[in-house]
């Protein structure tokens, strides 16, 4: 089994490493998944490529109640097109998610591998993603952290929860 690291510890050990291009943060929602993504990428000098740029518009929702994967609520063959051609071109291409207009943001967002690139999100390591990285990294959490943190962002269905 890996060992258990602390997100400091993560990133220094990230830091140490010659060079590193794609890496993948996933772990169960709520984990801290985007914290890590944005601390890394911070120490790093790295781009961030989130699960959450791909999010439908909830009209295109087919149901909410439902567990299934690819997520309902997420363009996920998008996700994995970007992920694709981040490994093979050095770049995507792709319109994230505006939450202030609750569509697709209107400019297109390009992400190079000129930097390190750090791709996050629930699936990001699906098996057909997960050779692509050239590092992997699973974050997981407790019971009550999630909790906490589902209470703090306060949104969906956790709010009611």
């Amino acid at each position: 089994m890996p060992p258990t690291l602390g997100f400091d510890e993560v990133i220094a050990s990230v830091g140490q490493r010659p060079h590193p291009r794609l890496l993948a943060i996933d772990g169960l929602p709520l984990a801290g998944k985007t914290t890590l993504a944005d601390r890394l990428a911070a120490a790093i000098g790295g781009a961030c490529v989130f699960l959450d740029d791909f999010i439908k518009p909830e009209r295109e929702w087919r149901w909410r109640d439902r567990p299934s994967f690819p997520f309902d609520f997420i363009r996920y063959d998008e996700f994995a097109g970007a992920v694709r051609s981040l490994a093979t071109d050095g770049q995507c291409r792709y319109r994230p998610w505006d939450y202030r207009t609750g569509e697709r943001a209107d400019l297109e967002r390009v992400v190079r591998l000129d930097r390190p690139v750090i791709v996050e999100g629930v699936a990001a390591l699906h098996p057909g993603l997960a050779p692509l990285y050239d590092l992997r990294i699973w974050v997981e959490s407790d019971a009550a952290t999630v909790l906490d943190a589902a209470r703090a962002r306060g949104v969906g269905s956790w709010a009611r929860e």
